[in-house]
This record gives structure tokens, sequence and C-alpha cells, in this order.
């Protein structure tokens, strides 16, 4: 089945039955801005999507330049979104119960909605991620976002997971910079200029996940091996936030691919932010 015409919640899976995030993790984002939950899914309870994921991610490396031959940016992973329209079993990955309660307890509000999936594939020699802030992309009125990024498989230290600025979050927009040499540069001073510690939550086992806030300065290494790092994420905001008058930039883009094009102030409501928690 094709999902490309509807957000209607697909029948229960196992990833719809829930977990209970405790309250020391709950602390850690509240004051960092990130956190690891550790065992949000097994690795066999993502092997049936693991493969259809994979797929659709080769499609897509069919079509681009070898790693060498492309930038800063286009070294630094694959990448594809939305997913979720693809397939329905992709689908029912990204509109998980278990995920989206986790999101909505770590930001500590009652309801989340969707505003995209995207699934980022460190090749093989891929390069290293830049620091930035998602949410210079994201067209919201809100600072209640997230981002849940779950490998996988197993990601040893050689290849490497997010490194965070704690406490980022709380600064909101750093620069004008989005992800590329630039904005590295530039946050990294920002970093030093705030003194702001980093860190990260070391190897993960697949189903493992870690949470950051839209505003959360964050980076990854590069990947020396010869094995690829999949990597799947599904960005939530809270229910009752409104779209942003701020629609410059690469805000734009966002605008028209994600939110529809909803009016500058109306609730972002659209038919691609479905809500996810509660079910």
């Amino acid at each position: 089945m094709n999902a490309s015409t509807t957000s209607q919640i697909p029948e229960a899976g196992p990833l719809d039955l829930t977990t209970t995030i405790d309250e020391g993790t709950v602390r850690s984002f509240r004051d960092k801005g990130h956190a690891v939950v550790r065992g949000l899914a097994t690795a066999r309870e993502l092997e049936p999507y693991r493969s259809t994921i994979e797929m659709s991610v080769a499609r897509l490396a069919s079509r681009v330049p070898p790693v060498n031959q492309r930038g800063t940016y286009g070294k630094a992973f694959l990448q594809a979104t939305n997913l979720w329209r693809t397939d329905e079993r992709i689908r029912s990955f990204v509109f998980a119960a278990r995920f989206a309660r986790a999101a909505a307890s770590l930001l500590e509000t009652s309801s989340v909605r969707l505003y995209h999936d995207q699934a980022v594939f460190k090749e093989p020699g891929g390069g290293h991620t830049p620091w930035h802030q998602d949410q210079t992309y994201w067209p919201l009125d809100t600072d209640k976002t997230i981002t849940m990024w779950m490998p996988l498989v197993d990601v040893p230290a050689e290849v490497g997971t997010m490194t965070f600025a704690n406490g980022a979050f709380r600064h909101g927009n750093l620069g004008p910079w989005v992800i590329g040499d630039e904005s590295d540069r530039g946050f990294s001073d920002v970093v030093d200029r705030l003194g702001l510690a980093t860190e990260t939550h070391g190897p993960l086992q697949a189903g493992d996940a870690t949470f950051h806030r839209g505003w959360t300065l964050h980076r990854a290494p590069a990947n020396p091996t010869r094995y690829m790092r999949p990597v799947m994420t599904v960005i939530y905001f809270a229910d009752g936030a409104r779209v942003s008058h701020d629609l410059s930039g690469a805000r734009a883009f966002d605008h028209r691919f994600w939110l529809d094009s909803i009016p500058a102030g109306e609730l972002a409501n659209g038919r691609l932010n479905p809500v996810l928690w509660p079910r």
C-alpha cells in the first residue's frame, strides 16, 4: 500500500506498546536539552522496518555522486525525508505511539504532532556533520520541538554518535548559519564564547535513542569505518503550536514542504502533521 495520500494512524503494532520515561532522563533533557533513552526499541523489533528503510535510502544513494565528490553537507549523510508517505511499514515506525509518548514526556507536554521523519545514513568514509541548530529551518512559533535519533544497528565508538552542547537551547537562535562549513566555524566560536560543555552519549545499540530540542547545538564525527551508520529520525512538536511569522530563508522551504503553506499565525495542524500522542 502506498501511504502518500493519507495521514491516517495505522493499526496498532508492537511499537505502539508504550514505556515510561524515568524522571532522571526527563530532568537531563530539561537541563541540558538532550537525553538518551536506552532500549526504547529492541533490534528484533526494528528488523521488519530496517530493511524497508534501507531500501528506500539505497534508491536515493543510486542517484547521488560518490561521497568523495560532494561538499561538506553532502558528505555528512545520505538524507531521505517523509518516508512515511511512501511505505505503510515505515509509516507504522514513524507513527509509533511508543516513540511519540517518549517525545511528549521529555517535552513535558500532553500532546505532540509529527513534523517530519528523516533517514540520515552516514556512509563508510562519510564526513563529519557540522555544528548546527535544527530549528533554524523550522517555521514554528514554539520551542517545544524535539528530534528522536535512533540507530537501526549498533553504533560503536569508532563510528560515532552525536555530540551536544549542554544548555545551548536556552539561548534560542545562536546564529544565522545553515548547516555547513560556516555553521561549524561560527557555532564552534559560540560554544567557546559561552563556555558550553559538550557531551556525547557514546556507543548506542540498535533501538537506543537520543532526543534533543530544536535549538540544541549538535554535531557528529566522520565515519572512518567501512560500515554504514543507518539512523532514522522523527521530529515532533507540541500540539497547539502555530506557524511562525518568520518565513524567511530556509524556513520558506519547510513552510511549503512540511506545513502545507498554512498561513503565518495559524495552528500548525496540516494534513502532514497528525497528532501522534495521545492515540
